[in-house]
């Protein structure tokens, strides 16, 4: 809690073993999607189990993931060092912690701990970095909306919008040559989490997908015909995603008959961005989102290339 509080956080939290967990994942829910961060600790137990067959912890991780909250993870180093009644009871529930843990160690940053003061320590380290890589609005008074005057603000969004624009220009003349680059019906791996349904089980899978950069640069070229943010770009894709993830998840759950809640990796969302970007598909618009995030839009290039992979072809020969 110290280094949330000294870094300007405002903690916030239920305990799950106080109620009944469907009464208060309603109320859970608000806070996640209310705050700016979901910061997990994770010691020596899974949690109560849910009807869904998962711990409240880890349905709450969830929630955060389908709503793009920046996540750190904070895991113990050695659980059987913990006191009795920290640790896992069951040989079942320690197999279900550390498989939480492996979710988590590949889906989100993880940093070990050992005792409470290296708790401390490591989260003095990691926090700020999170706030530097993910800044978001926070909080302020109500009688204190701002100090700066209407004319200080537009200087300074202006001269911001000019020295992004010198970025963009500057990085599209240092890009790697083309020839370097893969592309067009090139494949490209994709990494999500989705719920599998299996027989009467629900369970939460890593999967790997592979598409061609074309249908990648497809899924989002036309939402960027204006600026587009990134979670619209990302939904784009997980939708595509939809239509073949079934057939992707039965090569390891062969008696699976749905999936439900598909959420790209976030490293595969930056790849495939920064990929379209040194394409030069693609370029940082100077505008933003309501939150202050960057909105992303076509280059010249690629408006040319959406149009010669997107339209449809005359079949009559002239």
């Amino acid at each position: 809690m110290l280094p949330m509080i000294e870094n300007g956080m405002i903690p916030t939290g239920l305990d799950s073993a106080a109620a009944d967990g469907n009464t208060l994942l309603p109320v859970i829910q608000k806070l996640i999607e209310t705050s700016d961060y979901f910061v997990l600790i994770v010691g020596g137990r899974y949690g109560h189990l849910s009807p869904m067959g998962l711990s409240e912890i880890h349905r709450e991780y969830i929630y955060a993931a389908t709503k793009r909250k920046p996540v750190v993870a904070f895991i113990h180093d050695n659980p059987a060092l913990l006191k009795a009644d920290q640790q896992e009871a069951t040989r079942d529930g320690q197999v279900r912690r550390d498989d939480f843990v492996r979710l988590l160690e590949e889906k989100v940053p993880c940093f070990r701990w050992s005792t409470e003061a290296g708790l401390t320590e490591v989260a003095r380290k990691v926090l700020p970095n999170l706030m530097r890589e993910h800044r978001a609005t926070g909080w302020v008074r109500a009688d204190q909306p701002g100090s700066g005057t209407g004319a200080d603000t537009s200087g300074l969004k202006a001269r911001i919008q000019e020295l992004e624009k010198e970025r963009e220009e500057a990085l599209s003349q240092s890009r790697p040559p083309l020839k370097t680059l893969s592309r067009g019906a090139d494949q490209v791996a994709l990494d999500y989490s989705c719920n599998v349904y299996e027989g009467g089980d629900c369970k939460l899978a890593m999967v790997t997908t592979r598409i061609s950069w074309d249908q990648a640069f497809s899924c989002v070229a036309p939402l960027m015909l204006n600026p587009a943010s990134e979670p619209v770009m990302q939904k784009a894709l997980e939708d595509f995603i939809v239509r073949k993830a079934l057939a992707d998840v039965q090569k390891d759950f062969p008696r699976a008959h749905a999936v439900r809640n598909v959420v790209l990796a976030a490293h595969s969302f930056n790849q495939l961005k920064i990929h379209l970007r040194a394409l030069g598909l693609i370029s940082k618009s100077q505008e933003t989102d309501s939150r202050g995030l960057p909105l992303w839009q076509l280059t010249a290039h690629g408006d040319n290339t959406m149009s010669q992979v997107m339209a449809v072809k005359r079949t009559v020969k002239i």
